[in-house]
């Protein structure tokens, strides 16, 4: 058997397989590369599961287990989590070998035992339904596989109903939520670009009113233009001409402007030499404005497994990785070297590909990791005591785990997101994690 805990499939998983060749009230199935089966009561419904083996024969033994202990009483066992009640089956080593899904009550629980055992005639429709419904979900550490209200709902309890039923209302929400907030971020780039468009526009009229002006002062140097007695007008309509006349300008005034310059020389010959000094342009340093940080990632928005921080604490703590290796041990690999390994993986393996692509999407690649690059990736080193999903062994598992490693354990390969939502691989072992970490501040330019 694997070894770690909690490696319960859901309920959905264990039903409609085929029965044992050697033993018809068990079925037995292989997913995922390990292999798995189900004690079946009475009636051919699933009433107990097993955790995942590395082998057939292994599973065998874990069927004949099960078949030597569970007549025994004193095998036997009633757990409470989350409040409802589970039956757990354990051998003489005291190792869990089997585990039913929910009870509303402990005396449901007790009574599907007796139901089990052939001690009772009869137990309610109740608790055979809620047993042959929820088994499925691990009860020990993280719940894997299927939320505990799903399981509630295949039962039939009203509870995870309602509990279902928020969820998809909170998950529709959100969505609604992030795009509002993508039509606002449009919005915001309008608005953006009608300003760049007023500012041009306003440059555009100063230099018209610039230009018009040096127009005016040159045709009433020649004695050619009027002016108008205009009355000021503040609302931008037509404004009131109150009285024409004609620029007061000798004919004269022209020969004098084009003599000016020559006057000016031969009056002052030094004046060329110093002029520049004289009107030289103070230099004004041009400060540019000060950058708009703007947020651009909304991680808690995304769907996949890997990226679900639960607000709890975790259940448990690791303190030492690779014991679980998904891509094995990568501390002699540069991020680029890394990068080539799980190319190949992805390259060589279905299972890999949908995993990789998965969360590559998750991150904003929209051909999942084909879009991926080497130089996505770089080193890092993680904060001690973060609350994390880390993943184990080569299926890809996800586990919610408080990281309490040692610094070499806490090497990883950062893998920059396009929406920023940055997931990691630990060096140690290769398994992948992701914590709630900010997210990458952008200067708007």
């Amino acid at each position: 058997m694997s070894n770690k805990k909690d490696d319960y499939l859901a309920h959905s998983r264990y039903q409609g397989h085929d029965k044992s060749s050697d033993h018809d009230d068990f079925s037995i199935f292989e997913h995922e590369g390990e292999h798995y089966f189900a004690m079946l009561d009475k009636d051919g419904k699933v009433a107990m599961r097993s955790e995942g083996y590395s082998s057939d024969k292994s599973r065998d033994n874990g069927i004949q287990s099960v078949i030597k202990n569970r007549d025994n009483n004193d095998r036997w066992s009633v757990l409470e989590k989350m409040g409802k009640w589970f039956l757990s089956l354990k051998a003489g080593n005291h190792q869990e070998i089997a585990l039913s899904g929910a009870f509303a009550a402990e005396s449901e629980a007790k009574a599907y035992q007796a139901y089990l055992m052939g001690q009772a005639g009869s137990i309610s429709a109740g608790s055979a339904s809620a047993a042959s419904a929820i088994a499925g979900t691990a009860v020990i550490g993280k719940v894997t596989k299927q939320s505990w209200e799903e399981a509630l709902k295949a039962s039939g309890v009203v509870e995870g109903r309602i509990i279902s039923e928020s969820r998809n209302v909170v998950n529709t929400m959100r969505n609604v939520l992030s795009e509002t907030r993508n039509q606002i971020g449009e919005t915001r780039n309008l608005i953006g670009e009608n300003r760049r468009q007023i500012g041009k526009t306003r440059n555009q009229i100063g230099e018209n009113r610039r230009v018009t002006k040096y127009a005016a002062i040159a045709a009433a140097s020649m004695g050619a233009m009027k002016f108008a007695d205009i009355e000021h007008v503040k609302s931008g309509g037509p404004a009131a001409i109150k009285e024409v006349a004609a620029a007061k300008v000798g004919g004269w005034w022209p020969i004098l402007f084009l003599l000016l310059p020559f006057l000016l020389f031969f009056l002052f010959p030094i004046v060329p030499a110093a002029l520049p000094a004289a009107i030289a342009w103070k230099s004004v340093p041009v400060v540019a404005p000060a950058p708009v940080v703007v947020k651009t990632c909304d991680c808690d928005a995304l769907t996949h497994p890997i990226f679900k921080i639960p607000n709890e604490e975790p259940p448990k703590t690791t303190t030492v990785l690779g014991r679980a290796p998904e891509y094995g041990d990568s501390h002699a690999l540069s991020p680029a070297q890394f990068y080539n390994k799980i190319k190949a993986k992805y390259e060589e393996s279905a299972m890999e590909r949908r995993f990789l692509d998965g969360i590559f999407k998750q991150m904003g690649y929209e051909n999942g990791f084909k879009d991926a690059t080497a130089d996505l990736f770089s080193n890092e080193v993680i904060p001690r005591g973060i609350n994390a999903n880390l993943g184990g062994t080569v299926s890809h598992k996800t586990y919610y785990r408080k990281m309490m490693t040692n610094e070499k354990d806490r090497q990883a390969f950062r893998i920059k997101a396009a929406n920023y939502c940055d997931m990691f691989f630990m060096k140690t072992c290769g398994n992948h994690m992701y914590y709630n970490h900010n997210c990458a501040d952008q200067e708007a330019e």
